[in-house]
């Protein structure tokens, strides 16, 4: 990544250390393996596909951003 501005680098990457990411982990939702993170009591955000079959990226269930139900899930890894 290239990053062209005026500004000085400290400027830009100032308070980076401080950001925290909410915790994920990776399931299994119907024996695809997808990334998410916990946004509720049984249930999920989906955050990535980690699947390499391509057809999984076309299911209209599974796509990041899309809040799914943990009793569909097993924990993997």
């Amino acid at each position: 990544m290239i990053l062209y501005t005026p500004m000085q680098l400290e400027l830009v990457f100032e308070g980076l250390e401080e950001m925290q990411h909410a915790p994920t982990r990776e399931v299994n939702i119907d024996g695809v393996p997808v990334l998410i993170q916990d946004t509720g009591p049984g249930e999920g955000k989906v955050v990535r596909l980690l699947s390499t079959d391509p057809l999984d990226y076309l299911r209209s269930d599974l796509y990041p951003g899309a809040v799914v139900k943990l009793f569909r899930c097993t924990q993997t890894g």
